[in-house]
């Protein structure tokens, strides 16, 4: 019996101070040995309730707003957050309901004589250009002829009226160069889960505006202006 006591109040022994033995050893134990980078982590944000539910609530009206409608649009998409706001919708998988409007701007003017499928004519007519004192011209592969290229359209049309005291006649001024500023993503016969990603996706792409519009109708082919001076 009083060995069997022994032997239980030995075994309590050793377990309490196996026990401050562990405990002693968790206190003095250095984690840091374990960090990765820990120099390097950075808390990014953290959004504020307050701002989280005012998230939520204008989500929510957005949503209510796109309910029903026949296209929706994504406008105000920089040029630079183009190739990334395609590769977002291209995610998003609408095929033929999906298109893209183009915001462009006039970079460039110039003042042209229009083309001309007879290249024999167009020729004469440059030769008669330099005869009325306009050197600086140059021929185009579509038999146009380039009189100037400017930066802004009253340039180009003070230019247009001094050819026309010397004489020049058919000489027009226009848009040469147009260089694009934003891009819109329509998205038409969106159901309510697209609208609720769409108004997600806003969020990247601060400045824009996410608003339900007149679906488009076919565009016509147009000729467009050159796209590099050509002088």
């Amino acid at each position: 019996m009083f060995r069997f006591l022994f032997f239980l109040l030995l075994l309590a022994a050793v377990g309490l101070g196996l026990h401050l033995w562990l405990s002693s050893a968790a206190q003095t134990t250095d984690f840091s040995a374990r960090e990765r980078n820990r120099d390097e982590v950075r808390i990014v944000a953290v959004t504020p309730p307050s701002v989280a539910a005012r998230n939520s609530d204008e989500a929510q009206r957005a949503m209510q707003s796109l309910s029903g409608a026949a296209c929706v649009e994504l406008s105000g998409i920089s040029a630079a957050d183009a190739p990334r706001a395609r590769t977002a919708f291209d995610a998003l998988a609408l095929g033929d309901r999906l298109s893209e409007r183009r915001v462009e701007e006039i970079t460039r003017h110039w003042v042209f004589i229009p083309p001309t499928n007879d290249r024999k004519a167009a020729d004469n007519m440059l030769a008669q250009l330099r005869r009325q004192g306009v050197s600086d011209v140059s021929m185009r592969p579509d038999n146009s002829i380039s009189l100037g290229v400017f930066s802004t359209e009253d340039a180009a049309a003070r230019f247009l009226t001094s050819l026309q005291a010397k004489g020049v006649k058919n000489a027009q001024a226009g848009p040469f160069v147009r260089e694009l500023r934003e891009i819109a993503m329509q998205v038409r016969d969106p159901d309510t889960e697209t609208v609720a990603r769409l108004t997600l996706l806003q969020r990247d792409y601060p400045g824009t505006t996410l608003r339900a519009v007149t679906c488009p109708g076919p565009v016509p082919a147009t000729a467009t202006a050159p796209q590099t001076p050509a002088k």
